[in-house]
């Protein structure tokens, strides 16, 4: 049977992944590449002092805050919390979290270390926040999301022994090397590929797969080694290769590619000291704009403005009347108010659905640098706790916060464990699973389920609620109900990230700025 060009091409993405995929049409000519950052639509307007109050303190109603104030607008911004930021939060000694159950824990980590509870990366791509990190004096470091020294586990894999990531990587692509060369050898492509393509495909296999001259995968040193090079007379020995059918029983494609995705590709970066370095640049911009300890309970709109009744400090009763509201709030919380939206706003806000992600963090000497070489990056199981993430900063140090569980409760097993305890078990259990006998190392845990905390009640929106396919519920979302519009990530296609919510401040303000220059 032979094959099409696009149906080799599809093969091989079904059988390497389309990372292989990409590599191998930028090989043939066939793709160039593509950039892929958004661009902002902000377009500043002069106020002209009109007044703006903003819904919630996290990135998009700090965005909208000082960008408008820039622009001669009058912008008060109101926060339930002490602390700007939103989900943006770092949690250090002395912290307190509480759940919405009333479950209280006290973080115990070691002064000056921290934990990014909510977001804990900025991609490349992601251009505007790392703009306003500059343009702050945000000072970043590189966050090293992916370690080829990171370590991959299941139990039926190597005996249940963790296996280098380098292992993982560079065997596949040597076993689907192999068998994609030994098809174009015999002939199975069909005639549209001429022979000069063919042997430009077999070359490349050769190079990706490290073949030997007779196309046959005998390991390779990108692999790692048995037998490390050395100085002594013996020579050094590279790791023999894990089988394919092994490789294809544990089926973790999906962490291995994970990488690949725009978002996660290197370089990505972290402010020094912790994520929550820019709420707090923003706000130290905005002073008193920004009014804290605000929980909002009522909005009503007329034809020519808006007004906000809220609890303020100390719980006193207050209102507050501008010309626009900016609800930057999630919809989760947003649902609760006493509002008078539109019946399509109320629709999407009675059936949103959020997922909740979860971290659990641990205070540790660093064994996994002195011992198994991995210096920040991500290992990864086929357990109920599946992620352990190592950390960037102060690498070489004696102790660091060590996230051992990053998943999402409302979709995988680990939403199944029934408490705070169970959950903290299992995320020693993965620990020890990938570095033996270090265990016992961990102390003082620290679990966040964002679901369950005041004032967030989720972490994104989850499932196929965000797609315009789905009732035009992000293009619902990104217009305006009379006098309120309505930002975050949840209203942009970068759900999940501080790019989206920054993005969704910007076509906000530019709404209202082409809105008063037609007034």
């Amino acid at each position: 049977m032979s094959l099409s060009r696009r149906q080799f091409l599809t093969r091989v993405g079904q059988a390497g992944g389309y990372g292989a995929t990409f590599v191998l049409m930028q090989s043939l000519g066939l793709l160039p590449i593509q950039e892929t950052a958004a661009e902002s639509t902000l377009r500043l307007v002069e106020g002209k002092n009109t007044r703006v109050v903003i819904l919630g303190a996290g990135i998009a109603g700090l965005v909208t805050a000082y960008e408008l104030s820039r622009a001669g607008w009058v912008c008060t911004v109101l926060e339930p919390r002490q602390r700007p930021g939103g989900r943006n939060w770092s949690i250090r000694k002395g912290t307190e979290v509480e759940f919405t159950d009333g479950t209280k824990q006290t973080c115990n980590f070691d002064e000056g270390h921290y934990f990014n509870a909510g977001p804990a990366r900025l991609p490349s791509l992601h251009r505007t926040m790392l703009g306003y990190c500059q343009e702050l004096g945000v000072a970043l470091e590189v966050e090293v999301n992916s370690s080829r020294s990171a370590l991959m586990q299941s139990d039926n894999l190597n005996e249940g022994a963790p296996v280098e990531q380098r292992r993982i990587v560079n065997d596949t692509r040597g076993h689907v090397s192999e068998l994609l060369a030994k098809c174009i050898r015999k002939g199975a492509l069909d005639q549209e590929v001429d022979a000069d393509d063919r042997e430009r495909m077999v070359d490349f296999l050769r190079q990706y797969g490290d073949l030997s001259p007779d196309l046959f995968f005998n390991g390779t040193e990108r692999s790692g080694y048995r037998v490390s090079p050395g100085a002594l007379p013996q020579e050094p020995v590279f790791n023999d290769p894990l089988p394919m059918h092994a490789m294809l029983d544990v089926d973790m494609w999906f962490r291995l590619l994970s990488e690949e995705a725009p978002d996660w590709q290197p370089t990505m970066f972290q402010p020094i000291g912790g994520m929550d370095h820019i709420p707090m640049a923003f706000a130290k911009k905005l002073g008193t704009n920004v009014r804290y300890g605000c929980e909002v309970q009522r909005i009503r709109q007329s034809d020519i403005d808006v007004t906000v009744s809220y609890r303020g400090a100390g719980g006193k009763n207050e209102t507050i009347t501008a010309d626009y509201c900016v609800c930057a709030m999630p919809l989760t919380v947003a649902r609760t108010l006493d509002a008078d939206f539109s019946a399509e706003i109320r629709t999407i806000l009675d059936n949103v659905q959020y997922d909740s992600a979860y971290k659990v963090a641990w205070s540790a000497p660093r064994f996994w640098e002195k011992e198994a070489n991995i210096f920040g990056g991500i290992s990864y199981l086929h357990q109920t706790i599946d992620v352990v993430w190592y950390p960037s900063a102060e690498l070489f140090s004696e102790r660091g916060v060590l996230i051992g569980g990053y998943s999402l409760e409302s979709r995988s097993s680990s939403g199944q464990l029934p408490n705070v305890e169970a959950m903290i078990a299992s995320s020693r259990r993965s620990v020890e699973l990938l570095h033996p006998g270090h265990a016992r190392d961990l102390t003082n845990p620290l679990y966040i389920s964002w679901g369950r905390i005041p004032h967030n009640l989720g972490s994104w929106i989850g499932g196929g609620e965000r797609q315009p396919t789905t009732g035009g519920v992000l293009a619902t979302l990104q217009k305006p109900d009379r006098r309120v519009y309505f930002a975050g990530d949840h209203t942009s296609h970068l759900v999940g990230w501080q790019e989206g919510a920054a993005l969704s401040a910007h076509r906000v303000i530019t709404q209202l700025g082409a809105r008063i220059k037609s007034a």
